[in-house]
């Protein structure tokens, strides 16, 4: 089973599972980037998926019962950042469309995905059904992009104040679009758009923040 539970300052999501739920996610995500034509680079961050996965299943990030099960479950978690987990979910199921996958690796998925949008659905209500249709387009959009513009987008929405992280959640989602930049100089005005001026491309350090 797996679970998902809201982070405290709005910067993501805390992802939770039984021994095995995260054993059999964790060889999803490595047979799919393993195997899969879309995926570039073999050991960027989708891999990191896996091993914050892989740290979880030993016990080395979260841990506590579970509340559901009748009996004493150990559940056992890691923080993902919003920006992250949205982008790891589009990009692992468009994978998946393009090699040969067994149907417990599509069970997994399914889990996967049914968790984390349930989870924007309590976390964002107004915008939720709208954020749910860009997980799509982001795992849709060309892998080299994603990953020049991942660090940059991290780094902006964890600079945010705690309570307007989750209202620039589509603003956000939307400068994923490779032709963010046309529509930046280009395109109609729209009032929350984020300035491309506010990316700072280049810089691979995050600042501290709490979860």
């Amino acid at each position: 089973m797996l679970e998902c539970t809201l982070n405290k300052y709005h910067t993501g999501l805390t992802l939770w599972g039984d021994y095995m739920s995260l054993r059999h996610l964790h060889e999803l995500i490595h047979t799919v980037v393993e195997g899969s034509v879309v995926i570039e680079n073999k050991e960027g961050f989708m891999l990191g998926l896996a091993y914050d996965v892989r740290k979880a299943q030993e016990g080395q990030r979260l841990k506590r019962k579970s509340k559901q099960a009748p009996d004493p479950l150990v559940l056992y978690g890691v923080e993902i950042l919003w920006p992250v987990i949205l982008v790891q979910v589009g990009l692992l199921r468009h994978a998946m469309g393009f090699m040969p996958t067994s149907k417990r690796h599509h069970a997994t998925m399914f889990e996967l995905e049914y968790v984390v949008e349930a989870a924007i659905d309590e976390a964002v209500v107004a915008d939720a059904a709208e954020i749910i249709e860009w997980i799509p387009r982001l795992g849709a959009a060309p892998y080299p992009h994603l990953d020049s513009v991942l660090t940059s987008r991290c780094v902006y929405f964890i600079n945010l104040p705690a309570k307007k992280r989750l209202q620039a959640l589509v603003p956000l989602l939307e400068s994923f679009d490779p032709m963010f930049d046309y529509f930046s100089e280009s395109g109609p005005e729209k009032a929350d758009r984020i300035p491309q001026s506010a990316f700072k491309e280049g810089d691979d350090e995050w600042p501290k923040f709490e979860w």
